[in-house]
C-alpha cells in the first residue's frame, strides 16, 4: 500500500512527523516519517549523527537506545552538565496530561497501549520517593496518544490512533486509587487517525483533531464521562478544518479553539461560542487562519498575556500570536505575520507556566527543552523575542510537556528512551536558569531561516531515508 495519497506529495510531507509510532495508512492521507530515534556523538570531532529506525522493529529501537546511552564521559563530551531525573514508563510515550485535583500525571504509551500514572505528590522535582512505583491503566486501544482531563467530572480522555477516544473514570483510576485502572473504558468513535484533543471547561466540550479526515470532532462531556455514558454513542458535531489537524489548545477566556494543521502552514481559529457541545450552528462556518510556517507541531496559550505560542518542527522556532486580536470573536489580527522566537531542532511539544510566564518547548531532534521568557516575548511585548533561550537536556526524542503548578515541576515525555524527564520549575524558568543544565552546541539540524525549510531534509541535510514501510 502506498504511503502517500494524492493529497500529500512527498515534498509537502518532507520533515513532518506525526506522533503515532505506527505507519500511517493511505486512508490517513499523510506521509510516514522515520523518527531520528537516537544519535551518536563523535568525541573527537563533535559530529552528531542521527539514526533512523523502522519503529515496528521494537528490538532495533531498543538496540539503538542502548547503543547511544551516554556514559559519564560521553555526557561530558556532549556538554551536558546536569542530569535531570527520569521516570521509566511504557513504550514510546508521547501524550501527557495532569489532573490537578488528584495530582496525577497520565502518560500515553504508544507501543504498549497503556497509560502510565505518576503521583505528582511523591514524584516531582523536589521529592522523588514515589517515582519508582509502576502504575498502569488500560485504554481499550492499541496506540494511545493525546490525553485531556475534564476535572469537573474527573474523567480522563485518551485518543487512540485507530479512530476513537477512551473515556477513563478518573475517580477510580488515579495515582492513589487504582481500583478502576484495569477496567475497559467506554469509547467514542471520532474521525480518521486522531492524535490530540483539548477540553473546554466552560462548555463541557471536548475537541479532537482528526489528522486523516481533516476534521475536528466535538464531544459532549456532560453526557459522555466516567460516570455517564449515554452520550458516548456519537459525536455532537464535526468541524471541517485545514490539512492534518494535529494539536489543539483552548482559551476559555475568549472561547477560542486553536488548531495546528501539520499538513499545511497555518492554524485554524474556531469560535467556541457558536461551535461547542451545546451550540453547533457555527461549526460549519469558515474559520479564520494564521500563517505560522511549515509543520506547526504544538500550540499552547498564556491566558494572562493572551498569547498563542505555536512551535515549528521544521523552522526550529515558535510563532507568537496576539490572541487579543486573533480569536473566535475578533479576527482582525489573524492576517498579521507572527513574531518568531528561536527554539531548537524539531520544536514540537509546548506548554506555558503562567505563574512565571515561561514557555517550555520540547526539541525532538536535539533531546532538549527550550526555556523561553514569555514575559519579554508575547503577543504585545516583543523586546525579548530575539534573545537566545537556554535549553535543558532531557531524554531521547522528547515529545510533549506538562507543567504541575502545585509542585513547580515540568514533565517531558521522551519517546526514544521510554521515560519522562522532570525539570525543577523553581530553578529552570524564564528568569532563573541555574537549574536548567547545559546542552552543548551541535551542528545545525534544521535551517535557521524559516524560508529555507522546504529545501532541507528532515532535521539534517545528510540523513539517509531508510526504505518505506507499508501499512500493517
Amino acid at each position: 500500500m502506498a504511503l502517500l495519497s494524492q493529497k500529500f506529495s512527498a515534498s509537502q510531507a518532507e520533515g513532518r512527523e506525526f506522533e503515532s509510532h505506527r505507519p500511517l495508512r493511505e486512508s490517513s492521507r499523510v506521509a510516514l516519517r522515520f523518527l531520528p530515534i537516537a544519535a551518536t556523538i563523535d568525541a573527537v570531532t563533535g559530529r552528531l549523527t542521527w539514526r533512523l529506525r523502522d519503529l515496528r522493529d521494537r528490538a532495533a529501537v531498543a538496540a539503538v537506545v542502548l547503543a547511544v546511552t551516554l556514559s559519564a564521559a560521553d555526557a561530558t563530551t556532549a556538554g551536558v552538565t546536569q542530569v535531570h531525573p527520569q521516570i521509566a514508563v511504557g513504550g514510546f510515550p508521547t501524550g501527557i496530561a495532569l489532573n490537578a485535583t488528584t495530582d496525577t500525571i497520565y502518560v500515553g504509551n504508544g507501543t504498549t497501549g497503556t497509560l502510565s500514572l505518576i503521583d505528582g505528590r511523591t514524584c516531582n522535582a523536589l521529592d522523588a520517593s514515589g517515582c519508582a512505583r509502576k502504575i498502569t491503566a488500560v485504554t481499550a486501544g492499541a496506540d494511545p496518544i493525546g490525553i485531556a482531563i475534564a476535572e469537573s467530572t474527573n474523567t480522563v480522555y485518551v485518543v487512540d490512533y485507530a479512530g476513537s477516544v477512551a473515556v477513563v473514570d478518573g475517580r477510580t483510576c488515579t495515582a492513589r486509587n487504582t481500583t478502576g485502572c484495569r477496567r475497559a473504558p467506554a469509547t467514542i468513535r471520532v474521525g480518521a487517525s486522531p492524535q490530540f484533543l483539548a477540553f473546554d471547561a466552560a462548555t463541557g466540550s471536548l475537541y479532537v483533531g482528526n489528522v486523516g479526515s481533516d476534521t475536528v470532532s466535538v464531544i459532549d462531556t456532560r453526557t459522555c464521562n466516567g460516570a455517564a455514558k449515554r452520550g458516548c454513542g456519537r459525536v455532537r458535531a464535526t468541524i471541517p478544518v485545514g490539512r492534518g489537524p494535529f494539536t489543539l489548545a483552548v482559551n476559555d477566556r475568549t472561547a477560542t479553539i486553536y488548531v495546528t494543521n501539520l499538513g499545511g502552514t497555518d492554524i485554524d481559529v474556531i469560535d467556541g461560542r457558536t461551535c461547542n457541545a451545546q451550540i453547533i450552528r457555527g461549526c460549519h462556518r469558515p474559520v479564520a487562519t494564521v500563517d505560522v510556517g511549515q509543520a506547526p507541531g504544538g500550540v499552547a496559550i498564556d491566558r494572562v498575556t493572551d498569547t498563542v505560542y505555536v512551535s515549528g518542527e521544521l523552522t526550529a522556532d515558535v510563532a507568537v500570536i496576539d490572541g487579543s486580536t486573533c480569536n473566535g470573536a475578533v479576527t482582525r489580527g489573524c492576517a498579521a505575520t507572527p513574531v518568531r522566537v528561536a527554539a531548537g531542532p524539531g520544536a514540537r511539544g509546548i506548554a506555558v507556566d503562567e505563574a512565571t510566564h515561561t514557555v517550555y518547548v520540547a526539541n525532538t531532534a536535539a533531546n532538549s527543552v527550550s526555556v523561553i521568557d514569555g514575559a519579554a516575548c508575547n503577543g504585545r511585548v516583543h523586546d525579548g523575542c530575539d534573545a537566545v533561550s537556554p535549553a535543558a537536556p532531557v531524554g531521547l526524542s522528547p515529545r510533549r510537556v506538562a507543567v504541575d503548578a502545585l509542585t513547580n515541576t515540568v514533565y517531558i515525555t521522551n519517546a526514544g528512551s521510554d521515560s519522562v524527564t522532570m525539570l525543577n520549575g523553581r530553578t529552570c524558568n524564564a528568569r532563573l536558569h541555574t537549574g536548567c543544565g547545559h546542552v552543548a552546541s551541535t551542528p545545525s539540524l534544521v535551517p535557521a531561516t524559516p524560508g529555507q525549510a522546504k529545501a532541507q531534509a528532515p532535521y539534517t541535510a545528510t540523513t539517509r531515508r531508510e526504505r518505506p514501510v507499508t501499512s500493517r
